[in-house]
């Protein structure tokens, strides 16, 4: 006499799923060209800068974060890196039809975009933090009046706070729209970039009596700088505006947006 049994399919415990998401995306991340020509491309036009022997070593945290010599990397460097990770995460998937792959297997779609953004903030916090590195023992090394930086690793930590939360703003804002934009999302992601990182400022600045703007979400990344992670180094702030306010502004911009992107492709069809 024979007993039928009957199988249940295999169903992996969502840490299996993360971790396996996680190797697949990191593989892909760290064997696209794309990854590499970013790299190359964020520390190039940093290079020139590390040469600066004017400055008083009062200014030098200038240097390192938001100054004259810096503003490439604030307003493009970092905007570049953020925009480039966040809309190809999905979007590529897309392009290169293996998100139908993706989907085929015991894996949730949530899942998906939540690893992507994890593999996202890695991948994007690390090439930010080289670029600093760059500036910051650049200026150790060749410019004499920058020797004592070599003393103040807490000044590194702070940057790397800095661009850290920069990442995570605007790498979860740009994969929302990788998410929801199938054609043309990296032009998309260059206008929504450099619009909001300079006409906030100045377009809606002068809302803000001519100061800096808190319709600016890089603003409340500077004002979170200053207050929490580089409170010695660095001066800035948003008029009549607790500096609590701006975190909480920034951890909200967060959530929000990566919920909204497990929201979207939750009930977006792929062909």
């Amino acid at each position: 006499m024979s007993i039928n049994v009957m199988e249940t399919p295999y169903s992996p415990s969502i840490l299996t799923r993360i971790v396996f998401l996680g190797q697949i995306f990191l593989t892909k991340i760290l064997y696209d060209k794309k990854t590499y020509i970013l790299i190359f491309v964020s520390i190039l036009p940093l290079l020139p800068y590390i040469h600066k022997t004017t400055a008083s070593t009062s200014d030098y945290m200038d240097i390192i974060v938001i100054g004259q010599e810096t503003n490439i990397f604030n307003f493009l460097i970092l905007p570049l890196i953020c925009l480039i990770l966040g809309i190809s995460a999905i979007s590529d998937e897309k392009e290169n039809k293996t998100i139908s792959q993706l989907l085929s297997r015991p894996i949730r779609r949530e899942e998906i975009v939540l690893v992507k953004w994890i593999s996202v903030l890695m991948i994007g916090v690390a090439i930010a933090c080289l670029d600093v590195i760059i500036i910051y023992f650049g200026l150790s090394v060749i410019v004499n009046e920058y020797t004592f930086l070599f003393e103040r690793l807490d000044v590194l930590l702070g940057a790397w706070l800095f661009v850290g939360l920069w990442v995570a703003v605007y790498g979860t804002i740009f994969l929302l729209l990788g998410v929801l934009i199938d054609k043309n999302a990296l032009g998309w992601g260059l206008a929504i970039a450099y619009f909001e990182v300079f006409f906030a400022q100045f377009i809606f600045g002068p809302f803000a009596g001519g100061a800096n703007s808190p319709y600016s979400i890089a603003n409340h990344i500077y004002y979170v700088t200053a207050e929490y992670f580089l409170v010695d180094y660095f001066n800035f702030n948003i008029p009549d505006f607790d500096p609590l306010n701006s975190l909480i502004i920034c951890i909200a911009l967060v959530v929000g947006f990566l919920l909204l992107s497990m929201f979207t492709i939750r009930r977006k069809d792929f062909p």
